[in-house]
């Protein structure tokens, strides 16, 4: 297992007797589905922060239909050998369980501030460590790590500066300026194209290596398979109520997915 770093102390945790404990006696119970809560009750805004249980469901029925498959394939194809890794704001663990397959189960981890995303992905794999804990506090030692995954979520950038080993990676995806155009269009009167761009983000301690765009095209084949994807995007908070109940005309309509794949190097 991974060496991991005992949020109240700092101090190394050491897994005995299915719990992590450190030498200044904190201790973090496993639990039964196979993951450690690690953030502190200090450290949460919320009582029950990150995606919630029906948003983890929609994404994750989503999803097994392999529709986002081409995405995932594109990512593992760059990845190297085996090496120290982890995967930051990992929600359910569709994405987490593909790149253990490349990088290896015993050396990856699996990190999302929502308890309810982890306990979904600690199903998948029992040998990756899986951590509720917060992207912006990782449990996880100076310099610890090889390669770090970043998709669709917050960069904590003075964090992954921290984890990541020089000449260690970055892989960051988001969307497209014409990503999920159809929904959009159903959804807004006005769309407004703005795509993702890391840059906006990584300061002077990273480098980029490579950015590549990935489009692909599917038919949603009923409305559930609609509305587990409008679950799982901003939109789903941001479209009017209106709007959303007739996402279902959409059904037999192609759908197009667009996403920027980026390598980045810590310096």
């Amino acid at each position: 297992m991974p060496t991991l770093k005992c949020p109240s102390c700092d101090e190394p945790l050491a897994f005995t007797n299915n719990s992590w404990m450190c030498s200044r006696g904190h201790q973090f119970d496993r639990a039964k589905r196979g993951y450690t809560n690690l953030l502190l009750a200090q450290h949460r805004r919320s009582r029950s922060p990150g995606d919630d249980k029906a948003m983890v469901q929609s994404r994750t029925a989503f999803l097994e239909r392999g529709r986002y498959q081409p995405l995932a394939d594109a990512l593992i194809q760059q990845l190297p050998a085996a090496a120290p890794w982890v995967d930051i704001g990992c929600g359910e663990g569709w994405y987490t369980e593909q790149i253990a397959s490349q990088l290896g189960s015993e050396n990856g981890i699996g990190v999302d501030i929502s308890k309810f995303a982890i306990d979904a992905a600690a199903r998948r794999n029992k040998q990756l460590t899986w951590l509720v804990a917060s992207g912006a506090r990782l449990p996880l030692f100076d310099a610890s790590m090889q390669y770090a995954f970043v998709m669709f979520t917050y960069l904590f950038v003075d964090d992954l500066a921290r984890v990541l080993k020089p000449g260690g990676e970055i892989f960051v995806v988001g969307t497209g300026e014409r990503h999920l155009m159809p929904l959009r269009e159903a959804l807004y009167e006005e769309v407004r194209l703005s795509g993702f761009d890391a840059a906006k983000y990584l300061d002077e301690r990273f480098e980029k290596m490579s950015s590549d765009t990935l489009c692909l095209e599917w038919v949603p084949e009923s409305e559930q398979e609609l509305r587990d994807l409008l679950t799982m995007t901003p939109h789903h908070w941001r479209a009017k109520a209106q709007a959303k109940e007739g996402i279902g005309s959409l059904v037999g309509t192609p759908m197009n997915g667009e996403f920027v794949i980026e390598r980045w190097r810590r310096c």
